[in-house]
């Protein structure tokens, strides 16, 4: 456990080896800091008590539903849930005071470190006791994250990590060159909620190629497997797998200072935005007492 300058107020943990040092707080279980051989890699502030402050959701755990639903209200088992809206009509990201402005307990150990939350029936309006917990763990050049959960009733669930990555440290995101393993998107209306359908990636959307970003997007791509997706920038390559079904690419536009337009890119391995109410997406049903399960795995290398 580490406690820094200006985070005085949570408690703070570090796991580190040869390639990576991973820096946590409990508060949202948030990755504060990740360095790959002493480059920093993702976006952070200086204080914990910014992340309250602002609305960026940097390097927090998301939940209980990332990304948008819409109406703030979805049906299950013949009952319709209201959900605390924080978007206008929209739930955003689990709502307000969600996961990321929860403070988690944390276990640590040599490479591994374990967060673990309650989150209390009707909790932003979702249904049931939910227990949920994320595990960081280091190997190699590796950070591998675990998701997992379970519940006393049937509900949904669908978490994600919003880390923004800048891999060349000089805050301009859309020159990163990035590959998606993605034939289809997800194709959203004037409000980035989904219209149902899942469109070619062609044109601005075509990211099978490694090529520079070059544009916002705020965008779900419709993954082909585990390999998920790959970014380059100054000399350093992130690869990333999953077994979520899809990854939010959103650049980071509506950031406020000091991280502005196109500092960072945020890749949120994910469920599909509105799956609740979308029956042809994969399912974020989670069923009374079924355990919850899903990982993502970062890996580093230089190509310089």
């Amino acid at each position: 456990m580490q406690n820094g300058s200006g985070f005085e107020k949570y408690r703070c943990y570090r796991l580190e080896n040869d390639c990576l040092q991973l820096s946590t707080m409990d508060l949202g279980a948030t990755v504060t800091s990740l360095r790959f051989h002493g480059r920093e890699m993702v976006l952070g502030y200086a204080r914990a008590e910014t992340y309250r402050e602002r609305d960026a959701y940097l390097g927090a755990v998301i939940g209980r539903c990332a990304n948008r639903i819409a109406g703030a209200s979805f049906s299950l088992g013949g009952e319709i849930f209201r959900l605390s809206a924080n978007e206008g009509s929209k739930q955003l990201h689990g709502g307000p005071e969600a996961f990321d402005r929860r403070v988690w307990t944390g276990e640590a150990t040599n490479q591994q470190l374990r967060f673990f939350l309650s989150s209390p029936d009707g909790d932003n309006g979702y249904p049931g006791n939910l227990q949920a917990a994320v595990t960081y763990r280091l190997d190699g050049a590796c950070l591998r994250m675990d998701f997992e959960a379970i519940c006393d009733r049937d509900t949904v669930y669908a978490p994600t990590s919003h880390l923004y990555f800048d891999l060349s440290g000089r805050g301009r995101a859309l020159e990163a060159s990035l590959q998606i393993q993605a034939d289809r998107y997800v194709e959203v209306d004037e409000e980035l909620l989904p219209t149902g359908r899942l469109l070619p990636t062609r044109g601005r959307y075509d990211f099978r190629r490694l090529r520079p970003i070059g544009e916002d997007y705020d965008h779900c791509f419709v993954l082909d497997g585990q390999d998920c997706c790959r970014l380059e920038d100054s000399g350093v390559a992130l690869e990333i797998r999953t077994d979520f079904p899809g990854v939010q690419i959103y650049t980071g536009r509506f950031l406020p200072p000091p991280h502005h337009a196109n500092s960072g890119v945020a890749i949120e391995p994910c469920f599909f935005p509105d799956s609740p109410n979308q029956p042809g997406f994969p399912s974020v049903l989670l069923p009374k007492e079924r355990r919850f399960h899903r990982w993502i795995e970062y890996h580093f290398r230089k190509t310089q």
